[in-house]
């Protein structure tokens, strides 16, 4: 008799009318109310997958059952049936009313007053559509037995006003199926669809919200089930709506990370822990492996963890950048060809198989000639094509297990492993000049390139790569001595270099002694407002005879002897001192940067050495920066993260200089206490010729802002560099455009006017 869609009484019982009737209809309307509490506790059984919707509406039901079987409670010792049957129907905050087959009232509940402004007496004896604006609905014998229908109307108030209410009318019949009485629960659901507006408001605000979110959120059960996800997950993954909706967490997890999220959700279950972070891969709808970066936390419902709530971010552009200036670490990218440090490697594994084996190995460094001269006439952009088909050209004449490589410039590097003496490597010198022998094709014309060769061998000349590269290089400066188009095989003899780099070793130390350095300064420009907000100190040499020389000459030098820590703690110095100076003379927002050498970073104490600079100038640390190349990463980054956590303690900030020229930094960029990455010179000067030179800008750029790191763009030469720079992004600018680097003594003049900018016309 009790069931899920309604109750009704045995069939073939009668109506009987007065006290007897309404006591049955007052029964039937208690069965249907504790249905609805039964059914309510099914809803909560059910769980989480139940519309809300009706979860409010059976709770609104739930509570009117409450207050009603209270009432009976209080009423049921020694009254009589009919004063019972008043207290539940005083108590019903619904309308109960007992009709005649044509609808005309007998009797109606107290709850009319309060809902529709007439008293019980008001009403009998009227009809049920004088107070609806819709007729009864069909209630002859085809309606099947005695269950209930749902009516859903608008009842007139005594003050004209149409109300919605939910009425539900049970028809009774006698034994032969003849309709004797109607009886009808009428409730109020405004408060109710009211509800259930405000929660469908509420649900599109936070959908809404969610799908503005730049990365994809995922709400997933306990058991892999997708609860919820939003647009920017679902354009990722290229599915719609409907899709996601019948996948699971292994559909869209690459199988190789399934268990790893798998357990990583499961730990989040029993854990009060911080989101934590993993990279893991998805599988999109075309079945494309997808990188993405996972933030996973439990997920709380009623106090429970029943799922985990993950932030989904893209990691497609992050490591094709990465991979981008992973690339460049290794290959020229110009020519492609592996660059100074991947020879390097190749070399030395060369002579410990080399040493093992018994075999020679010989390296030919070979100088294309009057090069200089096809860059001046033909401009740069030709010579770029050119050195491009000389790496073709000198590729196809190797074998495959000989090494071709760009040294700089317009020299490249050849590695042959596994000879058996010097003659089989002045052999391939010979071969690869015969390359030149046919002119190149240019823009329709052909052009006659040669080029002179030094070859050194390994044992014969030198057992280190270092020192065999160098007997090259002097004896490919002797061929070019003789008139060039030719290779020459090196000997201990020739290395005039070598005797020459002693000389200046020993002016360098003198130079020391007699204080013959200088600290420049170059200013660095905000690209929007012109304003000079940092310097960069640079050291200058004024050799006592040979005048200036060139920093690329002598600070490799300096780095070599172990004279830079020296020279480099006096440049901190006095770099500090200067600019405290001008802070105090009107500019205080200027920053310095000071460049600290690989070497540098070996000397136990250089934190204590750099708080000794500051306290002698008086320089705020914050106004301080340290510059490291790329080639420091050539130490021991564990110890170096250490002294850069040292030093960022004591409030002095990092940068990277040559930001990617190398490798080595870009596994601890996000570990690293790192503020600035510059971008390398070479770099911006190939933007206008090259688009990978500008890819890889936007790359390097577009990495260190996504970092939190301010971006410095060294090298800029012109207008045109500046826009674009400018455009990409970049935080502040150094080069030649605005000035060169200046003595201390033009520094203020040059720091009062700032840089006049223009812009380009839209």
């Amino acid at each position: 008799m009790i069931g899920t869609g309604g109750l009704c009484l045995p069939h073939g019982r009668c109506a009987i009318h007065g006290v007897k009737g309404w006591l049955e209809l007052c029964c039937w309307v208690l069965a249907v109310m504790a249905a609805m509490s039964v059914s309510l506790l099914a809803l909560v059984a059910r769980g989480p997958a139940w519309h809300v919707t009706e979860a409010l509406s059976m709770v609104a039901m739930a509570g009117s059952l409450t207050g009603l079987l209270a009432a009976v409670r209080e009423r049921r010792g020694g009254r009589t049936q009919r004063g019972w049957l008043q207290a539940i129907t005083e108590s019903l905050p619904d309308i109960l009313f007992d009709a005649r087959p044509d609808g005309s009232l007998r009797a109606v509940s107290t709850a009319s007053q309060s809902l529709l402004g007439y008293a019980p007496e008001e009403l009998a004896g009227r009809h049920v559509c004088s107070i609806t604006t819709d007729p009864l609905p069909d209630l002859g014998p085809r309606t099947p037995g005695n269950e209930p229908i749902v009516w859903n109307t608008r009842w007139i108030h005594a003050n004209g006003d149409r109300i919605p209410l939910s009425a539900q009318l049970r028809p009774v019949r006698d034994a032969s199926g003849q309709l004797v009485a109607i009886q009808g629960l009428v409730r109020d659901h405004r408060d109710r669809l009211a509800a259930e507006e405000a929660l469908r408001d509420s649900e599109e605000r936070f959908r809404r919200v969610l799908d503005t979110a730049q990365n994809g959120v995922l709400l997933v059960s306990h058991d892999g089930r997708l609860l919820l996800t939003n647009d920017a997950l679902r354009s990722l993954l290229g599915y719609q709506v409907q899709d996601m909706r019948r996948l699971t967490l292994a559909d869209i997890v690459h199988p190789v990370y399934l268990d790893q999220v798998t357990a990583l959700m499961a730990s989040r279950m029993w854990s009060d822990a911080a989101p934590g972070h993993y990279e893991v891969a998805l599988v999109g709808h075309d079945g494309n492996r997808i990188e993405v970066e996972v933030s996973l936390a439990a997920f709380r419902e009623s106090g429970k963890q029943t799922g985990a709530l993950m932030e989904v971010r893209d990691l497609t552009e992050a490591r094709r950048a990465s991979e981008t200036i992973r690339r460049m670490a290794d290959y020229d990218r110009l020519t492609g060809l592996p660059n100074r440090e991947l020879f390097d490697r190749h070399f030395q594994r060369a002579i410990i198989d080399g040493r093992a084996n018994g075999q020679h190995v010989a390296v030919i460094l070979f100088d294309l000639d009057r090069f200089k001269l096809i860059n001046d006439t033909l401009g740069h952009p030709s010579g770029d094509r050119l050195l491009k088909a000389v790496a073709d050209r000198l590729s196809k004449r190797l074998p495959s297990r000989h090494i071709l490589a760009r040294f700089s410039g317009d020299e490249f590097l050849v590695l042959a492993p596994d000879l058996g003496g010097v003659p089989a490597a002045e052999g391939i010198a010979a071969r690869l000049l015969e390359a030149f022998a046919e002119p190149f094709e240019h823009d329709g014309n052909h052009l006659q390139v040669s080029a002179t060769a030094g070859v050194a061998v390994y044992p014969l000349h030198a057992e280190d790569p270092d020192t065999l590269i160098r007997i090259a290089d002097a004896a490919m400066h002797a061929g070019k001595a003789e008139g060039g188009n030719r290779f020459q095989l090196g000997s201990d003899n020739a290395d005039d270099p070598a005797r020459r780099r002693l000389a200046l070793e020993a002016d360098l130390r003198r130079a020391v002694e007699h204080e013959e350095f200088e600290v420049y300064y170059q200013p660095q420009v905000d690209p929007k407002s012109g304003e000079v907000l940092g310097l960069e100190a640079l050291l200058r040499w004024h050799h006592a005879e040979r005048g200036p020389v060139s920093p690329g000459e002598f600070v490799p030098l300096l780095e070599e002897t172990g004279l830079i820590v020296e020279v480099g703690e006096w440049v901190l110095r006095q770099a500090c001192r200067e600019t405290q100076a001008w802070r105090a003379r009107g500019f205080p927002r200027l920053r310095i940067a000071v460049n600290l050498a690989p070497r540098q970073f070996l000397v136990p104490d250089l934190e204590r050495r750099v708080r000794l600079a500051l306290e002698e100038s008086g320089l705020p640390p914050e106004a301080l920066e340290l510059e490291l190349t790329e080639s420091a990463g050539t130490l021991n980054l564990d110890a170096v993260e250490d002294v850069l956590e040292r030093l960022s303690a004591i409030g002095v900030t990092t940068a990277i200089d040559d930001f990617g020229i190398g490798h080595s930094w870009l596994g601890r960029l996000r570990q690293l206490p790192i503020r600035t990455l510059k971008v390398d010179r070479s770099f911006i000067a190939g933007m206008a010729a090259s688009v990978n030179d500008m890819a890889i800008v936007e790359a390097v750029v577009a990495l260190g802002h996504a970092l939190g790191l301010s971006v410095v763009a060294e090298g800029v030469e012109n207008e045109g560099q500046l826009e674009v720079v400018r455009a990409i992004g970049c935080d502040l600018i150094q080069g030649f455009y605005f000035a060169p680097a200046v003595p201390a003594g033009q520094v203020v003049h040059m720091l009062a006017g700032g840089f006049a900018i223009r812009r380009a016309a839209a």
